[in-house]
């Protein structure tokens, strides 16, 4: 019985060993060598002086070295932190200190990177391309190792955008990918055959679902690699030159490989399942991919990164007519539980048609909360007020839903400025701080024109300098202290007061009209 990640891929290698695990661009890497040189890389992490349960990050693009990487984590009974390798060096930072980190997982590239973003870090650093697996002075033991973790400890911990300026990270046990994961194989028939793709960067939730339904059925897991996504209509002869069977991806990017116009009847012919997540599935886009593929099996999930993933599903059963506003989240997927806090603040278990307020999510899938950060958990991961039994914790997501009349949920917005842009969760407080911690700006609001036209979808910001300060300053100072993803597109200088609402807080609404429109 599987309680740990790492163990899908342990028995798949039994089961596969001379079959491709991991491919990236024209590397590969067998269910046995990756089996055997992750054995071998984890002990090197325990010679290190990695301890079980202790967090452990590695930063490098995605490449089978990351898979090596994490793997290798996992089996030394640590938990791996992913690093977008593309940081600027006041994340990066923020990073290592939340997660306490004594070791750094890199590759030649990304170790040239560190030493200069941060020189004087004193963060041990293991280079994943430089360890051999015979060398057994620096651990080469390649037998299989017994593990000391249970299924309760931490697998990896994603930090997502946080609105005080300083990332959050969001604590996944494994006993939660587990129960996700079974639940995924089982939902998309995902075996041996397959050929998996992986989208999402590995530091977004979504390639949980990528890594480990592939690791579980004994699949092929083929990363998109970085550069291919900087050209993304290339990407449709990637999907068809590698049969890829299982794609995952966000709504976005069906939108714009739509735009591309390179989409054929004939494109995909190995293509079964093509899910979507992350944001709001457009109608009219789904409808014209399911009339060119009518074989393929379209399926719409639900889930913040702190329910591991997806705590709902819906597989679209006909392609969206021209009345349809929106596709549903659907219902919960097995052991999970949806709930809805209507105006009242009363919490209804079962909520029914036409029930309308925020989504609460419960069940074994649920993370533990915020690595370091005990209030904004107590916030957001609150009791079953329905019984004080035992520990049972409700996700409070912050989203608004309503119930349809087949029982589906339906996604209506965001409650706060937490927004979905190109697939990433943004808190748009987070480049509101950092842009205020710029010396030369005096005040600045950040707001989002959420189109229903993908192209006019925009991050923006209005802000006041200081004299003698320019604009030109504050946007090569934002590249430098953001990820490209959060760095406004539109940033408005005015020497006028800012629009206001009676009670004195910021107007955003107006905001967003004088800036986008």
């Amino acid at each position: 019985m599987v309680h740990l990640v790492q163990q899908y891929f342990s028995q798949s290698a039994q089961k596969h060993p001379d079959k491709i695990a991991v491919c990236c661009e024209d590397v590969g890497i067998t269910y046995k060598e990756l089996e055997l040189f992750s054995n071998a890389f984890a002990r090197c992490i325990q010679n290190a002086g990695i301890k079980a349960g202790e967090l452990v990050p590695f930063f490098m693009k995605k490449s089978v070295n990351s898979a090596k990487s994490f793997l290798s984590i996992l089996k030394a009974d640590a938990a791996y932190v992913p690093i977008d390798s593309n940081s600027p060096a006041q994340r990066l930072e923020a990073i290592l200190a939340s997660s306490k980190a004594r070791m750094l997982i890199v590759d030649n590239a990304s170790e040239t990177r560190f030493k200069e973003l941060l020189p004087n870090n004193s963060v041990q650093l293991i280079n994943v391309e430089t360890f051999t697996c015979g060398n057994t002075s620096a651990g080469g033991d390649t037998s299989t190792l017994k593990y000391k973790n249970l299924s309760i400890d931490i697998a990896y911990v994603l930090f997502t955008s946080g609105s005080t300026g300083i990332p959050k990270g969001v604590m996944i046990p494994h006993q939660a990918i587990v129960d996700y994961i079974e639940f995924c194989v089982d939902n998309f028939k995902i075996n041996a055959d397959d050929q998996v793709a992986n989208h999402a960067p590995l530091y977004f939730d979504n390639s949980t679902f990528d890594i480990y339904t592939a690791f579980k059925a004994g699949a092929t897991l083929h990363l998109v690699h970085e550069e291919l996504n900087a050209v993304l209509p290339v990407l449709v002869k990637w999907l068809s030159e590698r049969k890829i069977s299982v794609f995952f991806c966000v709504p976005s990017v069906l939108t714009m490989l739509h735009k591309s116009r390179r989409l054929k009847p004939d494109s995909f012919p190995a293509l079964k399942h093509l899910i979507a997540a992350g944001e709001v599935l457009p109608p009219a886009v789904t409808a014209e991919w399911m009339k060119l593929y009518p074989h393929v099996t379209f399926t719409n999930m639900y889930g913040p990164t702190e329910i591991t993933v997806d705590c709902s599903f819906y597989t679209i059963p006909t392609p969206p007519g021209p009345e349809c506003t929106s596709i549903p989240i659907g219902k919960a997927r097995p052991n999970m539980d949806l709930l809805i806090r209507v105006e009242d603040g009363s919490i209804i278990k079962a909520p029914g048609t036409g029930i309308e307020g925020e989504l609460l999510v419960r069940g074994l899938s649920v993370a533990y909360g915020y690595l370091g950060d005990t209030e904004r958990t107590k916030q957001v991961f609150i009791q079953n007020p329905h019984h004080n039994l035992f520990h049972d914790l409700l996700y409070c997501t912050g989203d608004l839903v309503r119930v349809d009349q087949e029982g589906n949920f339906i996604y209506l917005g965001r409650m706060d400025t937490q927004i979905k842009f190109m697939g990433y969760r943004i808190e748009l407080g987070e480049i509101e701080s950092i842009i205020g911690t710029i010396d030369g700006v005096e005040e600045a609001v950040v707001v989002y024109n959420n189109s229903s036209d993908e192209s006019q979808k925009v991050i923006a910001a209005l802000i006041s300098l200081k004299a003698n300060y320019l604009l030109e300053q504050v946007k090569t100072t934002l590249k430098a202290r953001l990820p490209g993803y959060m760095v406004p597109a539109i940033i408005q200088q005015t020497t006028a007061e800012f629009p206001r609402t009676a009670n004195g807080k910021y107007d955003r609404k107006s905001i967003l009209t004088l800036l986008c429109g």
